[in-house]
């Protein structure tokens, strides 16, 4: 990740969002921050319903925005090692064909 790149995460916390684990990938995503140390250059916030219930849980990416969708703990490590540490977004986990298909 270069030094100067600064990133947002917004992790929905929306009625179907919540009980689908998102307090579980909160979790994950703290530990794997602090791992990695990025912990200055990512804050996390929980935002209101991102709008995507049926492929929850979801969470938003700035600068973007890259919405990613049916996150798994498994999926958290991924989007922290590919695209917050290497700037390269997880195409496979996308929301939306179009923009899957920006990132193949």
């Amino acid at each position: 990740m270069s030094d100067a790149q600064h990133y947002r995460i917004y992790l929905c916390g929306g009625a179907t969002c919540t009980p689908k684990g998102r307090e579980q990938l909160l979790r994950v995503l703290e530990d794997q921050l602090w791992a990695w140390q990025l912990t200055s250059a990512v804050e996390v916030r929980i935002s209101s319903c991102q709008d995507r219930c049926d492929y929850g849980p979801n969470l938003t990416i700035w600068p973007g925005p890259y919405h990613y969708s049916r996150l798994t703990p498994e999926a958290i490590g991924q989007i922290v090692e590919r695209h917050l540490r290497h700037g390269q977004p997880v195409a496979e986990l996308l929301y939306g064909e179009a923009a899957r298909r920006q990132f193949r």
